[in-house]
């Protein structure tokens, strides 16, 4: 299959590989503004895999990204403004930080609340539910399920060709990688590979029927998220939509001790994860016994370093995400930073899809020597790019991109260090409680009013 550069009915598609959510909202974006475009996602359905936890979202990138989709209002259905309450706990039980607010009988008392439809905070979402608001926003067929991709290959300087394990290639000017950490299109830019942090990870879910069983976990781990942390392990339980929890089991080891020390046989991996707490508070063992034992699933975490830059030849294509610039998840940040990639990506390519109309008329007499522009169309009028301008616009998009995601790089890495170092849940209270503080909330709004400032002049 081959993609050509444009045709009767204008440019070809704008191909992205991988479905995660930089690679929807940019489909999402390009399609309001009538740019054409694919996707091509290894998964054979929506359903196909787990999609992870929930996520908070932030108002200058993934909050701001759904607005300027028109998928805000719908999105804030899904949010769980409660999901915002930490509670941090060590390994000897001692709860040193809580959001949480408890009744005269223990039980857990929801005081985060949603104000005339204001968004506040962080609001918390299920990725899952994100995932599926971003596809259903989507014109039908622009994903092309199962495609997952083998490798690519510039055949000039303008036109790719895109290789799937079962599926034809096809070629295409124009293309972004959205397919993570270990992305195929990545290698046309640059051939630097992301590091291993020092930390590996542990998904395990725990079902609503457990958790309305167990009133007990459920109160331990509140409403929002409990991090309970000590000699270099984590355990990271954090509430779902529908009652669900999801806990993240995090060891600072070498790069292959998952490999050295493998899952034993199902219905043993709970106890096998549980004796790594031994000494700990009962709690910890408790939370990861309330867990299913199936589908368990191990993976590492990797990060770029926040100076990574680049610079190439080759026009049309682009990576996001993780694919650009991976981090560590302890700010909450790579999801994010992604949403805003999308977002400025989409719209550094409506520019130059879309050129300014020059065409004048003349204003009805008496005014008749005076030209006037018409209206805008109502569809504008989509053309191919000039590689000149495409080129330039995305190496543009590119350095912007990096500017922005290399300080959540930064932050993301101290916060790791921050869990996994010294007396790690006495330090993640102390920077909650600062974090509350009205001293640092104000630092907060300056810092982002610079921040603000210095994007804007950079742009």
């Amino acid at each position: 299959m081959s993609v050509s550069t444009t045709s009767a009915a204008g440019p070809s598609p704008v191909v992205i590989i991988g479905a995660g959510p930089s690679g929807l909202l940019l489909a999402r974006y390009l399609q309001l503004h009538h740019i054409p475009v694919k996707i091509y996602e290894r998964d054979r359905c929506p359903t196909y895999r787990p999609q992870g936890g929930s996520l908070d979202l932030h108002d200058d990138t993934g909050l701001k990204a759904l607005r300027e989709t028109e998928l805000l209002d719908i999105a804030q259905e899904y949010m769980r403004p409660e999901g915002e309450a930490q509670k941090v706990v060590d390994k000897d039980g001692k709860v040193l930080f809580d959001e949480n607010v408890y009744g005269e009988n223990g039980a857990l008392v929801t005081h985060f609340e949603k104000t005339n439809g204001e968004i506040r905070g962080r609001p918390e979402i299920d990725r899952t539910d994100l995932r599926n608001i971003l596809i259903a926003s989507l014109e039908p067929d622009t994903i092309q399920w199962s495609h997952a991709l083998k490798s690519c290959e510039a055949l000039s300087s303008t036109l790719y060709q895109v290789n799937f394990h079962s599926q034809p290639s096809i070629t295409t000017p124009y293309l972004v990688g959205a397919d993570g950490t270990f992305s195929h299109v990545r290698p046309l830019l640059h051939p630097t590979k992301p590091d291993y942090s020092s930390v590996s990870m542990y998904d395990l879910n725990i079902s609503s029927t457990t958790l309305s069983n167990q009133p007990k976990i459920q109160s331990y781990i509140g409403l929002g998220a409990l991090e309970l942390l000590g000699d270099g392990k984590a355990i990271l339980a954090q509430m779902n939509s529908g009652g669900k929890a999801k806990v993240y089991v995090g060891l600072k080891v070498p790069e292959r001790w998952q490999d050295e020390h493998p899952l034993p046989d199902e219905g043993k991996r709970r106890e096998w994860l549980a004796t790594m707490f031994d000494g700990w508070t009962d709690m910890a063992k408790e939370v990861i016994m309330a867990s299913d034992e199936e589908g368990i699933m191990q993976r590492r975490i990797y990060q770029y370093d926040p100076e990574l830059r680049w610079d190439t030849e080759l026009t049309g294509v682009t990576v996001m995400g993780d694919a650009a610039h991976v981090m560590s998840p302890f700010a909450g940040e790579g999801v994010n930073q992604a949403l805003a990639d999308a977002l400025e990506l989409g719209q550094a390519l409506v520019r130059v899809f879309t050129p300014p109309s020059r065409r004048v008329s003349l204003a009805p007499f008496p005014l008749s020597l005076f030209p006037i522009s018409p209206p805008p169309p109502s569809t504008p009028r989509i053309v191919a790019p000039k590689p000149e301008a495409l080129h330039s616009a995305l190496r543009a998009f590119e350095k912007g991109m990096m500017r922005r995601a290399s300080e959540e790089m930064r932050g993301s890495k101290e916060n790791m260090d921050m869990f996994f170092g010294e007396e790690p849940a006495q330090a993640l209270a102390t920077f909650m409680e600062n974090v509350m503080s009205p001293t640092f909330m104000v630092k907060m709004t300056l810092d982002a009013s610079v921040k603000w400032m210095k994007r804007l002049w950079n742009n």
